[in-house]
């Protein structure tokens, strides 16, 4: 009798346990994201974001958010589509944890711009915008879903604060804070929170 039922947990919890381990990421995809992103994530051509470090939900979420194309910038959606329709969530989960696991790049702050940018950041602007750590964390390091933006890309991040603005690129929140900044507050968060090198 104990025999009979050792075989029939092993039998019933085998296939759960081989849908626990998930893959890891086909080498072929992620060669093909590095060849925008860079190695691991970490470079990246103009307008395109680095990936290393970042939020996996973000990431997971980014990635079927393509599919829309109303959820990315015109720029976002002709060079991501393809690839995002070809993924099913299983390749899009691991994509996003294996770039989620590289090191991230830290924020690389130019002054003096980047203090206004600092003070934008920690305390909004008042009657307007929330401070954005509330979303992204004290050192936009990602919090509750919401992307890292320390260490990315400086043109990448003034041109999706300027496609929120216009509405280019849909999030309730972020295009209601963005309608409320200018070009000069944009340029000053980019000062705090990216690296450009």
């Amino acid at each position: 009798m104990r025999t009979s039922l050792f075989l029939a947990f092993l039998l019933i919890g085998a296939p759960a346990a081989a849908w626990a381990a998930e893959p890891g990421p086909d080498p072929q995809l992620i060669a093909k994201c590095q060849e925008c992103h860079g190695p691991g994530g970490s470079r990246s051509t103009p307008a395109t974001p680095r990936l290393n470090g970042q939020d996996a939900g973000y990431l997971f979420r980014r990635l079927n958010g393509f599919l829309d194309p109303g959820s990315g910038t015109p720029h976002a959606t002709e060079h991501m589509w393809q690839t995002a329709s070809s993924l099913g969530d299983r390749a899009a989960s691991a994509l996003a944890r294996y770039f989620a696991a590289q090191p991230a790049t830290p924020a690389d702050p130019k002054m003096p711009l980047a203090a206004r940018g600092e003070k934008i950041y920690r305390q909004g602007i008042v009657g307007d915008v929330p401070a954005c750590q509330s979303c992204h964390g004290p050192a936009g390091e990602a919090r509750a879903g919401a992307p890292r933006l320390a260490g990315q890309r400086g043109d990448y991040l003034e041109e999706q604060l300027s496609a929120f603005m216009l509405q280019m690129r849909v999030s309730s929140d972020m295009n209601r804070h963005a309608w409320h900044m200018d070009p000069d507050q944009f340029r000053a968060l980019r000062a705090y929170l990216s690296n450009d090198r």
